[in-house]
């Protein structure tokens, strides 16, 4: 049990800090970034783990069941939709905004849902009414660091009109990543979902020899094929589009492959810890993990962005609603945590 709550609160500090270095690759435009980041997060390391932890992994595929194997690939679908509209909400309204409209809506639903389905006796019970209560103090907590982000980007007037001190066009790009923070949280739980429901390819790992890892590894190969061709394609896209595979080869930016990389590492770890640790919490780990994972990824972030200046001259107001809303969803933590 303590194996499994480190393991999760880990993967969520590991997940928070993946798109710090994108704050280092200007030169290069989104697609470029992500092109790189989505081949390694969601296609090569997945599938090279699941091949080193779990005996001959390709084969333990056709033992499943073809039921599993589609739903834990529309899962992956949603996932997919979801990870895109939030690579594009990070270049609207920033890290720690999109981290807590993101992970507070699909926290919600990757805990309650699997709780509902898979262990309904245990709704009105004391841990599922813990859980329960975790789940409705993180959305507080969720709501209070949204509130803090809007008040960092707006002030009023003295005509009580709202009007956004950054640069021209940014009231309209604020409601944009509004828009694709919240569609990205909807999707966004289908990772967990997929985690939830498609147990019987990690069972099948673990009745092969393999340990948690192995056997989070072999359903997270799965569950991201469908996410890495929806954001791989969608970036060949826009290399297209734009015209900008050339800056790849652009001299003085050589570096910006290996921080690429390791963002893909880092979200790989990340989600690898997370299902390790889900897997160790028994019957309720899907639901106990996944708000423990969800607050920490939004308490973490929110302090990446005041380090890399996201709220650099931010008013006092702003400051002190993020501070209460991590302090909440440290409550939010601690709570679930009894559970």
């Amino acid at each position: 049990m303590g194996f499994g709550i480190c393991a999760v609160l880990l993967g969520g500090t590991l997940q928070a800090s993946v798109f710090f270095p994108m704050k280092f690759t200007e030169r290069w435009h989104w697609e470029n970034i992500w092109a790189c980041f989505s081949t390694v997060a969601y296609l090569l390391s997945p599938w090279v783990l699941a091949c080193l932890l779990v005996t001959h992994f390709p084969q333990l595929l056709w033992d499943i069941s073809p039921r599993t194997l589609i739903t834990t690939l529309l899962f992956g679908v949603g996932m997919g939709c979801g990870a895109l509209m939030m690579g594009l909400a990070y270049s609207y309204v920033g890290m720690a905004i999109v981290f807590a409209i993101v992970l507070g809506i699909s926290s919600s639903i990757g805990t309650l849902v699997p709780l509902i389905v898979l262990a309904p006796e245990q709704l009105f019970r004391r841990q599922g009414l813990s859980t329960m209560a975790g789940v409705f103090i993180a959305l507080v907590g969720t709501a209070v660091v949204g509130w803090a982000g809007w008040e960092r980007d707006a002030r009023k007037t003295r005509y009580g009109a709202a009007i956004l001190t950054a640069e021209k066009g940014s009231t309209r790009k604020l409601w944009i990543g509004l828009g694709l923070s919240i569609a990205s949280g909807l999707l966004s739980s289908c990772a967990n979902l997929g985690f939830a429901f498609g147990g019987q390819i990690s069972e099948r790992a673990h009745a092969l020899g393999a340990g948690p890892t192995g056997a989070a590894s072999a359903l997270w190969s799965v569950i991201l094929l469908p996410v890495f061709l929806f954001n791989f394609g969608y970036s060949l896209y826009l290399l297209r589009k734009n015209r900008s595979a050339h800056l790849f080869r652009l001299p003085g930016t050589i570096h910006y492959w290996g921080l690429g990389i390791a963002m893909g590492l880092g979200w790989m770890a990340g989600m690898t810890s997370y299902g390790a640790g889900a897997l160790s919490l028994g019957r309720l780990g899907t639901s106990i993990g996944w708000i423990l994972f969800s607050s920490c990824m939004i308490i973490v972030a929110n302090v990446l962005g005041a380090f890399t200046g996201e709220w650099k001259g931010a008013p006092t107001k702003a400051r002190a609603i993020m501070a209460a809303g991590i302090a909440i969803l440290t409550v939010a933590i601690a709570v679930v945590g009894t559970a």
